[in-house]
Order: structure tokens, then C-alpha cells, then sequence
């Protein structure tokens, strides 16, 4: 039988992963204030000295178009907008935690990099067609794998046998630990005091159906994300059949059940983008 896993386990499971942590609270911090202002975010950026430098980069590129280079991170927000700075710093902040093979899982680290951008970018879609906060989604669905990031480095240090490709990833989780990776990424956000809603969406992520109000919805439109990843091209190895076409997750998230098709096209769209992005920082 499986040990229960300790909340020392989890700390000492994530002490070592790139501090994305403290850039992303700090980032959910200012977009949460109502009064925060265009300098509050272009502090952030500037206090990360190579995430500064990729976000100018990017601004300048021809992806943008800015008829004039800008000259500092200031300038770069005011002439994109928060929302599309904030978007990118998200992504480069958590390219430096996602980017990393899963040895134990047998997932490689541009396989599980890849299916983190597809599901965020599919968070996105889903939250533009159910008609909420596009931010959170696509945040829940970058921080979503960092529970696998725990599980591997906590079957390393218990010696336990990798998963065969051939076995399904929750059926290896459940007799391994006796839980599953997005129980143990809400506990991770908890450690990172990130906020709740957040932590409750990826929590629930595999059976929004046990969780109830606004943290159900919001793990029925994750859960779907997935789901549109997994169509695009974006599923993870050994995670096919987790995810399902239910009128009732439709209705907690809010979308309609004939948008989906629609939905997909656009995922597929908004992946590109996200990727297009990426070769340029």
C-alpha cells in the first residue's frame, strides 16, 4: 500500500524548481488592484533581468509591429497592454519550470512543455466562449502540470519503479501514491500561498463534478481545456480517455454544447500564437 504524502514531502519536492512561484503571485498581486497602474507591472518585469530582456525582445519583434522600437519595459507594456504583457510574462516565467523531462513518468521535456502551452492556450478559448476572466483559466492551465513535477521528484526519492508507457498516468499515480497529480498541484499552489480559486481549478481538473459553485465551474472549463488540448495535439502520453464531451460539464462551465467544434478551430489558432510567440523570445 502507498504511503500518504507528507507536507514536508511537498515542500522538499518543489524546494528545488526555478522561483516562477514568486514572479507569478507578485503578477496575480497587481492584476488583482484595481489601482494598479502600468509602472506597478513594469517593476515586476524589470526586477527579473532575463525575463525583462525576452519581454523587450518580443515587443520589438515583427510579431508586434510597433512602428518604433521601445526603448524600456515601461514603454513595451504601455504600447502592447498589460494583458498581452502579463500574458507573455506568464509564459516565459513558466518555461523555465515546465521545460524539463518527467524520467519517471517517461513523458520527455518538450512533450510535457508543449501539452502546458496547448492547455493554456485552450483555457483561454474556453474562457472567451463561456464569457469570464480568460486570465485565471490560462494561469490554471500553465501551473496545472506542477503536480507532476512533485510526483517525479518524490518517486525518486522513494525508489519507485518508472511507469511503463503503456500504462495509463492516473492508474500509475493511484498505486504509486495513492492520489493524483492534480490533487497534489493544489497542495503545491497552497505551499506557494497562490490564491484559491486558482488552487481549486487546478484541483479539480480530472472530476470537476466532485467540487461544487464557482471552483466546480471553474474545473469544468479546465477540464475542457484539457479536453480541446488533447484534440489539437496537445495531450499529454498516457492521459487519453481522462477527459469527455458531457453536457453537464458544458453547462457548469458555462459554454454552449454546440460552440465546441467552433472552439476548437480557435484553440488550434491561439496554440499557433502562443508557439509563434515563443520563437521570438
Amino acid at each position: 500500500m502507498s504511503a500518504p504524502i507528507s507536507d514536508s514531502e511537498i515542500t522538499a519536492a518543489v524546494a528545488d524548481l526555478p522561483p516562477v512561484s514568486v514572479v507569478l503571485q507578485r503578477l496575480l498581486e497587481v492584476l488583482r488592484d484595481a489601482h494598479a497602474s502600468v509602472e506597478d507591472l513594469a517593476r515586476l518585469v524589470r526586477a527579473e533581468t532575463v525575463l525583462a530582456g525576452q519581454v523587450l525582445r518580443v515587443a520589438n519583434s515583427a510579431f508586434f509591429g510597433l512602428p518604433e522600437p521601445a526603448a524600456t519595459v515601461d514603454e513595451a507594456i504601455q504600447r502592447l497592454g498589460v494583458t498581452e504583457v502579463s500574458r507573455l510574462v506568464t509564459v516565459l516565467a513558466s518555461r523555465r519550470l515546465f521545460l524539463q523531462p518527467l524520467r519517471t513518468y517517461a513523458i520527455g521535456a518538450e512533450a510535457l512543455w508543449q501539452h502546458t502551452l496547448a492547455v493554456a492556450a485552450c483555457g483561454e478559448t474556453v474562457a472567451s466562449y463561456a464569457e469570464v476572466d480568460r486570465g485565471l483559466l490560462h494561469l490554471a492551465g500553465i501551473l496545472h502540470p506542477v503536480g507532476l513535477l512533485a510526483l517525479e521528484r518524490l518517486a525518486v526519492a522513494r525508489g519507485l519503479s518508472a511507469r511503463s508507457p503503456e500504462t495509463p498516468l492516473l492508474d500509475w499515480e493511484m498505486k504509486a501514491f495513492g492520489t493524483d497529480n492534480a490533487t497534489v498541484a493544489a497542495r503545491v499552489l497552497r505551499h506557494w500561498q497562490l490564491p484559491e480559486l486558482l488552487t481549486a481549478t487546478v484541483g479539480g481538473r480530472y472530476a470537476p463534478e466532485e467540487m461544487s459553485g464557482e471552483a466546480g465551474a471553474w474545473a469544468s472549463r479546465l477540464h475542457l481545456a484539457s479536453l480541446l488540448a488533447e484534440r489539437i495535439g496537445g495531450g499529454l502520453p498516457g492521459e487519453r480517455g481522462c477527459f469527455s464531451l458531457s453536457q453537464t460539464r458544458f453547462a457548469a462551465a458555462g459554454m454552449a454544447w454546440d460552440a465546441f467544434a467552433e472552439a476548437e478551430v480557435e484553440a488550434g489558432q491561439n496554440l499557433e500564437r502562443a508557439r509563434a510567440l515563443l520563437r521570438v523570445g
